[in-house]
């Protein structure tokens, strides 16, 4: 164990009287030591030194902190915006992406992505099954859930949406899944199987989704494809595309609370500057186009890179389309070296004087950010500053933020934020490089700002659109969190140093089954030393079973193949080497009971099988677990009404099931007793 050091170590006291009692040794002619000497000034002034000095380097500073976490592998997690889902009108007009909205309580939110001109509007959902047709309009208003693959209780459903309008292009569907009550689903991996198989078919015709953020209907999100030539119309004039649940799987049942084709995403930030890179040929008449709100009314800084750098340009002709703004300029002189040579700056008409600074180029010079409280978001922030060049040259470069200048040479173009005095801060030449002196020499390029946790508004908060006040639903606004502590950061890493990415126990083998992504495991048991295919006694050397049960609306869930190979396949990463594992499923083991019950007129026989089927079923038995003959008794005498318990038999069926002589059902350790059958017996008193 590491012995911490204290540097601290001595008062101002013990330094004077340690350094005059060595002044015999060091200075013998030295002889007059009382406080009026000068000499003895000074020893005081040079303690006085020493002991700050000693202070200071006992304490352990925010930016060592930050050091020492990164080294530990974990950095701050940055601010965050939050993020809500808009219900736009059928005749919403088509708006760019950051176009701005407001809610009641003057929070402002910008659409993450443009509305386009509707080509398809879904008019019609229905569910189809043996050859009936049933409306169900409620899914179009989000106020009707059903699950679409089990209509009425029975299988081999089919879900339709009927769209009216021209086909072509993407669409893009937004489904809303209700949580599966019980064990919540792990986070999913990048390409991971889904749980279940869902067929898409326009018309005749099938498809397979360019992206599916459901994970076929296992949680909210997006669906796009890709609409075929070859999609024609029903008879009722609708362009249907059908689902079909084609492998069921061994979890839950989707529950669809609605489904839209008018979602989109809006986050609470606002974009102050953004920058717009292009690579252009270095010819004449060359053309960009600035799609977003912002680059509609900006102001614009535009910049051309040549062989020597960056260089600010006003040559350029624009003018306001549908398509955007649109920029005319010539290019000769740019770079042609496949990178990007041609930056344009948009920047907010209402604050573009707050981001354009003058600098007298002195170390360490400081800028301030007049944001009102608002959170930067680091993700979206950079600057450009003039900059001085080796061969002597000054031109535009771009400036990045970074936590600590301290760990930065004299040549990085780098700057530091801190979020409270709202202040940019440059280097002094040692540790970070110096900001050349000029007028308006440092431009803002990025800067977006948020209220963050601030953000997190409930749904129908009352957005609208500032250009037009047009009013538009909300979902609850969601995942917006300030910027993490050191000391939060601190804690998440103790919190991860408790847990271990390696299975060295048995209850680390079922850790990480229950942990599988994508999955929603109930129940794991880990058997070391067993394998259920040996003869019975023999021990499977080296070797750990692990069984898992999904969690399922079945009463007896078994896991399928693919749940079995996801869990093997996590086991495989973390288990110890030289270590087998093997992932099967649970054994069900039936239990009879048979009991004689003297009871009150208020107790009636169908609530005590109730109560024996609640004890013996799948979802509170325990793997590998015993029928304990005092648990069963133990539950009837406290049945509401019941008297006396005046006989109890237990019974269980299966191989390497027995009872003890106490009357316990013992049964293998990868098996789970249920109730088959309970005979209740009541005797009036």
């Amino acid at each position: 164990m590491l012995i911490p050091r204290r540097l601290d170590d001595q008062r101002y006291e013990d330094i004077v009287r340690e350094a005059v009692g060595r002044l015999p040794w060091l200075c013998p002619q030295w002889t007059d030591h009382n406080g009026h000497d000068p000499g003895i000034t000074l020893i005081e002034l040079m303690a006085w030194y020493k002991e700050m000095q000693q202070y200071q380097m006992d304490q352990l500073t925010p930016s060592l902190r930050r050091e020492l976490l990164r080294l530990a592998g974990v950095t701050p997690l940055p601010p965050q915006a939050a993020v809500c889902a808009l219900e736009v009108a059928p005749d919403e007009p088509v708006r760019p992406a950051l176009s701005r909205l407001v809610s009641r309580q003057e929070v402002p939110f910008e659409l993450l992505e443009p509305i386009p001109a509707r080509r398809l509007a879904l008019e019609q959902v229905q569910v189809e099954q043996g050859g009936q047709t049933t409306d169900v309009h409620g899914l179009l208003a989000g106020d009707t859930g059903l699950k679409p693959f089990a209509f009425g209780g029975q299988g081999g459903s089919a879900l339709r949406l009927g769209f009216a309008g021209t086909p072509g292009g993407t669409l893009r569907l937004w489904f809303d899944i209700a949580p599966p009550q019980g064990v919540a689903r792990n986070p999913f991996a990048a390409g991971q199987t889904p749980p279940r198989g869902i067929a898409w078919s326009f018309g005749d015709t099938a498809a397979q989704p360019l992206t599916d953020e459901t994970h076929a209907f296992s949680q909210s999100g997006y669906v796009t494809l890709e609409t075929p030539d070859s999609w024609s119309a029903g008879a009722d004039g609708l362009y249907w595309l059908q689902l079909t649940l084609t492998r069921a799987g061994c979890e839950e049942q989707p529950r669809l609370l609605g489904v839209s084709d008018r979602r989109y995403q809006a986050a609470q930030q606002c974009t102050y500057a953004r920058s717009c890179r292009f690579t252009l040929p270095a010819q004449a008449g060359q053309r960009a186009v600035l799609p977003d709100a912002l680059a509609r009314i900006a102001e614009l800084a535009v910049f051309l890179r040549t062989p020597a750098g960056w260089e600010q340009t006003a040559a350029y002709q624009q003018m306001q389309t549908e398509e955007g703004r649109i920029l005319l300029l010539d290019a000769q002189g740019a770079a042609e070296d496949g990178g990007e040579n041609l930056l344009v700056v948009c920047l907010d008409p209402a604050r573009m004087y707050d981001l354009l600074f003058d600098t007298v180029g002195r170390p360490g010079e400081e800028l301030f950010l007049n944001l009102g409280g608002q959170t930067v978001l680091p993700q979206n922030f950079r600057l450009l500053c003039q900059t001085l060049e080796e061969d002597g040259s000054v031109h535009p470069a771009e400036w990045r933020c970074v936590d600590d200048l301290y760990a930065c040479g004299p040549r990085d173009r780098v700057f530091t934020y801190d979020p409270v005095r709202e202040t940019i801060c440059f280097g002094n030449g040692q540790y970070g490089a110096m900001v050349v002196a000029g007028k308006g020499s440092v431009l803002v390029t990025d800067l977006t700002v948020s209220q963050c946790s601030m953000g997190n508004v409930p749904a129908d908060a009352g957005l609208y659109f500032t250009d037009d006040e047009r009013t538009v639903g909300n979902a609850a606004g969601v995942g917006g969190r300030d910027r993490e502590s050191l000391a939060e950061a601190g804690d998440r890493l103790l919190r991860q140093l408790r847990s271990t990415g390696k299975c060295l126990s048995a209850a680390d083998y079922e850790e990480q089954a229950r942990r599988t992504p994508g999955l929603r495991v109930a129940a794991a048991k880990a058997l070391p030393d067993y394998d259920p295919e040996a003869p019975v006694g023999a021990r499977g050397q080296a070797m750990v079973t692990v069984v898992v049960r999904p969690d399922a609306e079945e009463r007896r869930p078994l896991p399928d193949q693919r749940f079995l190979d996801a869990v093997a396949q996590q086991l495989a990463r973390c288990r110890t080497i030289g270590i087998r594992t093997k992932v099967i499923g649970p054994r069900y083991i039936d239990i009879y009971v048979t009991a004689q019950l003297r009871a009150a007129a208020g107790l009636d026989r169908q609530a005590a099988v109730d109560a024996l089927d609640r004890l013996l079923s799948a979802d509170r038995a325990e793997i590998g677990a015993p029928v304990r003959r005092s648990d069963v008794m133990a539950l009837l005498q406290q049945l509401p009404g019941a008297l006396e318990l005046q006989r109890l038999e237990l019974h269980g069926t299966g191989q390497n099931v027995y009872q003890t002589p106490a009357g316990d059902i013992r049964i293998p350790p990868d098996a789970i007793a249920v109730l088959r059958q309970a005979n209740i017996e009541l005797v009036r008193a």
